[in-house]
């Protein structure tokens, strides 16, 4: 996102509402802060004093926070600057904009308007006209704050290539912390103008399949007549075919985030809990019905859906490789030769390396090279993280996980020892499972775990 269009978007955003434009330093302070620095970093740039800048910083913040009504610190302005951009529905004074203190909402729903104390709102445009501007269409307001230093390039173009061949369901894998949901905002930010409706819904917010279908069709029959209303129906089979009507009548792109709370702890991967079964009745519907829409699935699992065609398509986040040394640069970590080793030791995941850089921030000053040279690879506040993942698999993948861990090299399947406890069914049962959580990679027909999961298992003998 470029720097210069958010600080014109904020100045323009903050007049509509202040009848006064952002003075230099108010801009400066912003621009620095959209570009990671620190206070002290922008008062060098501004031949000012620090205290100074930092008192300028917090009144720009409550005056944001006043004008989106939400909380905006330092810490997240990019991340909500950046959704607000992306919505591209309050570039002028003119605009209406549907804020609430959790999320940028941009639907047709009635909501308060983000008005600062003692100012006056603009005035929404006629309502008829209201209706049929497709950003009313648009509701985000499950999706999350997201602020990201790195590009996925290729996976874009691949997600776009499959939406543009009308794929029903994708389904973006990959582990907490890896990029999924940002990949998918930023999909959004390109692919919009493709659609007739965008909805995002965290799964984790919704008791049953049926809820959620339930609160979709309500979304999506908001602009029918009081005869086209669906009735208010309970039968699983009746809601999955109100569902799939309008993803016929209509080009939607439906989201659903968090989908592995629907899966089952100590099972194998893509194993519903019982309650939610239905949800696998709906996607294997959504899978092999014909109609125009598209159904995006976030998952740390992959879920078992077949249509036995080419309409069901899995992406895999991987590491960000080298596009994660971003990362790093706005830490200001020192040692720039060693940062590929580290990104690659943590593998490339967004989060994890957020959180070992503050580490090494924290323990070595910055100092990749002193970190490195740890005897262990150090997982600190990680290991939460790693904690429930562990727990999360079944008996038999932790027998197997356990038992790649401790090997030196990578291992070879098909060639067990010959005491080795499982047969072979039963391990390849655990390696489908636990490469379907993205737990263990594959290269030359050998299998490894990732390394700070190997030295978690280890630590915990």
């Amino acid at each position: 996102m470029d720097i210069e269009t958010l600080v014109e978007l904020t100045d323009n955003l903050v007049f509509t509402y202040t009848k006064q434009h952002l003075d230099s330093l108010q801009k400066e302070v912003l621009k620095g802060t959209l570009n990671g620095k620190k206070y002290p970093q922008i008062a060098d740039d501004c031949k000012r004093h620090p205290d100074h800048i930092k008192q300028v910083g917090t009144k720009l913040w409550k005056l944001l926070s006043d004008v989106l009504d939400k909380n905006i610190k330092k810490s997240n302005a990019r991340s909500i600057l950046e959704n607000f951009y992306f919505s591209h529905i309050s570039n002028t004074a003119n605009d209406w904009v549907n804020i609430n203190s959790h999320h940028i909402n941009i639907c047709g729903e009635n909501r308060q308007s983000p008005t600062p104390k003692n100012k006056s709102s603009p005035t929404p445009t006629d309502q008829n006209q209201n209706k049929t501007n497709p950003e009313n269409n648009y509701d985000l307001s499950e999706a999350p704050d997201l602020y990201s230093l790195c590009d996925r390039h290729t996976e874009l173009t691949t997600l776009k290539q499959w939406i543009e061949n009308h794929t029903r369901i994708i389904t973006i894998l990959g582990l907490t912390g890896i990029g999924k949901s940002t990949l998918t905002v930023k999909l959004i930010q390109q692919i919009k103008d493709k659609f007739d409706y965008i909805i995002w819904r965290n799964i984790d917010n919704y008791s049953s399949c049926e809820s959620l279908q339930t609160n979709i069709i309500q979304f999506l029959s908001q602009t029918d007549s009081p005869s086209q209303k669906p009735e208010k129906i309970s039968n699983s089979q009746t809601i999955n075919n109100q569902l799939i009507d309008y993803l016929r009548k209509h080009r939607c792109l439906l989201i659903f985030d968090n989908l592995q709370e629907i899966f089952a702890s100590g099972k194998l991967a893509g194993t519903y809990l019982e309650k939610h079964e239905n949800y696998g009745k709906c996607f294997q519907q959504i899978a092999t019905s014909s109609h125009q829409s598209c159904l995006l699935l976030l998952s740390q699992e992959q879920p078992k859906i077949t249509s036995g065609n080419n309409h069901i398509q899995t992406l895999k986040l991987d590491s960000l490789g080298k596009s994660a040394t971003a990362i790093l640069e706005s830490k200001n970590l020192t040692d720039k030769d060693q940062w590929l080793e580290l990104i690659n030791l943590y593998s490339g995941n967004p989060l994890w390396l957020n959180i070992i850089a503050d580490a090494v921030e924290d323990l070595c000053d910055g100092n990749v090279a002193q970190f490195l040279s740890c005897k262990n690879l150090y997982l600190g506040d990680l290991e939460p993280i790693l904690e429930i993942i562990f727990q999360h698999l079944s008996e038999l993948e932790k027998q197997v996980i356990l038992w790649i861990a401790n090997q030196e090299t990578a291992v070879d399947i098909s060639n067990t020892p010959p005491d080795f406890p499982l047969s072979h069914s039963d391990l390849w049962k655990a390696i489908q499972s636990l490469k379907r959580r993205c737990l263990v990679t594959k290269k030359d027909n050998l299998f490894a775990i990732l390394t700070v999961l190997k030295q978690y298992i280890i630590s915990k003998k």
